[in-house]
């Protein structure tokens, strides 16, 4: 059996240096600009050797390095970015699986694909080859999961470090604990018992650190000898529907959002596609003015259609707080579900009569697929710009 794993250390900086070159080689650090507090999320190689630590807050950096360049984070780009990689990838291997605790790392099977790559050194040159230099890939073989990903995390930029399975367990020796897939509080307490390293952990009897640590006390005793066996699972296959809408200004009131959102669920529900089902997961992201993203996920207690879609967005987002002027919205419909009977109130509780204008606007979608009548809503009445104030949207009743 042999994994490979790839792996892009900072892989948010990186992405940013993809967009601006010229950013390679100097200093950077990943920051949430924008919030009360701003502190470092992530510091490049460059910026690590001036002294900066994740944590710790941007005044700070700053200080230790004057020369430091601060980027903000941007989820809806480092989405974007990570599933472009997995579907080059899935495109090598059927299982392939991204590290959900650290972006910027796959696995990938290399069973019984030998038909394909000469030997698993050759797999991985083509998995490198799949990203560009710039992100600064390593990749790591080795049999399992866990010593794939210290092999990658060991290799220079650009190359690959193979295990060999006779070997695994005196490659694994002189790893730091801190490198263990477990809890940061199970790590301090095993440097506190002086367990610096897999090889001091894989020293100690299995059954003392059971007894220790219960049942995490045999997963690292088994990961310091280099035994991993959780297989590769491929990420599942999810029916989903997306739409996005460019703001004719930038909105900035929740008002201006929801009218946006509303004509976006207004033409997934046009969709062919879309007739009869339900959503009952709602993944909103937005592009800011500041080059930033901003990205929420709602998750429904039962799925619903598009009139009720938009009832549970105005609920959810009673209390939101724009993170900025918002340029774009994508609006991701997941979930999707067969349209299930539900009890309506009683025929004389309803009116016995459409208006003759919801009867038009029937008849017109009948012919053409999409309501042609839009409607003018107001939205910010009291904004100085008169295109802030209404908008037009699309008449669906």
């Amino acid at each position: 059996m042999h994994i490979i794993c790839l792996h892009i250390p900072h892989f948010a900086l990186r992405i940013a240096v993809l967009k601006q070159p010229e950013l390679d080689g100097r200093p950077l650090l990943l920051s949430n600009l924008y919030s009360t507090r701003p502190i470092v999320l992530d510091a490049t190689a460059e910026a690590r050797s001036k002294g900066i630590r994740p944590e710790i807050t941007v005044r700070e950096a700053m200080a230790l390095c004057p020369e430091v360049i601060t980027l903000p984070v941007n989820p809806v780009r480092e989405a974007s970015v990570h599933d472009e990689i997995l579907d080059r990838l899935e495109a090598i291997s059927p299982l392939v699986e991204s590290d959900a605790e650290a972006p910027g790392c796959w696995y990938l099977d290399f069973t019984g694909l030998e038909r394909h790559d000469t030997s698993p050194m050759h797999a991985a040159h083509r998995v490198l080859s799949t990203v560009p230099a710039v992100f600064r890939p390593r990749a790591g073989i080795a049999p399992s999961q866990f010593a794939a990903r210290v092999a990658a995390s060991l290799a220079a930029p650009g190359n690959i470090t193979s295990v060999e399975a006779n070997n695994v367990r005196t490659f694994l020796r002189p790893t730091p604990v801190t490198w263990l897939p477990v809890p940061g509080a199970l790590i301090d307490q095993l440097q506190q018992l002086g367990l610096n390293t897999l090889g001091d952990v894989a020293a100690i009897p299995p059954a003392k650190l059971a007894t220790r640590f219960g049942p995490a006390g045999r997963t690292i005793w088994e990961l310091a000898q280099g035994i991993d066996p959780r297989p590769i699972t491929p990420r599942p296959w999810i029916e989903s529907f997306s739409e996005t809408l460019t703001m004719p200004t930038p909105a900035i009131s929740r008002e201006m959002l929801l009218v946006g959102l509303r004509q976006l669920i207004t033409r997934m529900g046009n969709r062919p596609g879309m007739r009869g089902k339900q959503a009952r997961e709602i993944r909103l992201r937005a592009t800011i003015e500041r080059g930033e993203s901003w990205e929420r996920t709602l998750v429904l207690k039962e799925p619903c259609g598009p009139r009720r879609l938009i009832q549970a967005l105005e609920l959810r987002l009673q209390a939101l707080e724009l993170p900025g002027p918002i340029e774009t919205i994508t609006l991701e419909l997941r979930g999707i579900e067969q349209e299930f009977a539900r009890q309506h109130a009683l025929p004389q509780f309803q009116a016995r009569h459409d208006s003759p204008l919801t009867t038009a606007v029937h008849l017109l979608k009948q012919r053409y697929g999409d309501s042609p009548l839009y409607r003018i809503v107001e939205v910010e009445p009291w904004s100085r710009i008169p295109e802030r104030r209404h908008a037009l949207v699309t008449y669906d009743r």
